[in-house]
């Protein structure tokens, strides 16, 4: 029984990580998408975070979504071609928080030079 449960085990951990890697290589591969953090306020629990994360995943384009609370980002990937920046704050304020685009510290030292 021990190694029956052993091998079930074995198994199970093999198949999750081979999802896990499949994920993450359509999420890094995906061609012609952009990925854009937002400030979040208003979000004041793990359930806030969920809400916004639904409100996202029902937008056309949205190739993936991650709201992190406490830390009150949400860092969306999306297809530009089928949604724009404004579309998203547009849905999470319509949840019912406020966002705005958090610039890339990259870019604004680029703007300075």
């Amino acid at each position: 029984m021990k190694k029956l449960m052993f091998v079930l085990t074995f198994l199970l951990c093999g198949w999750t990580a081979q999802q896990a890697t499949a994920q993450t290589k359509t999420a890094t591969t995906e061609p012609n998408t952009q990925t854009v953090k937002f400030k979040v306020t208003g979000i004041t629990c793990g359930g806030c975070a969920n809400h916004i994360s639904t409100a996202l995943q029902k937008l056309d384009g949205v190739v993936s979504e991650d709201v992190e609370y406490p830390g009150d980002i949400a860092v969306v990937q999306f297809d530009p071609k089928k949604l724009k920046e404004k579309a998203i704050i547009a849905a999470i304020e319509g949840a019912g928080y406020k966002a705005k685009v958090l610039k890339d510290e990259k870019s604004d030292k680029k703007s300075d030079s």
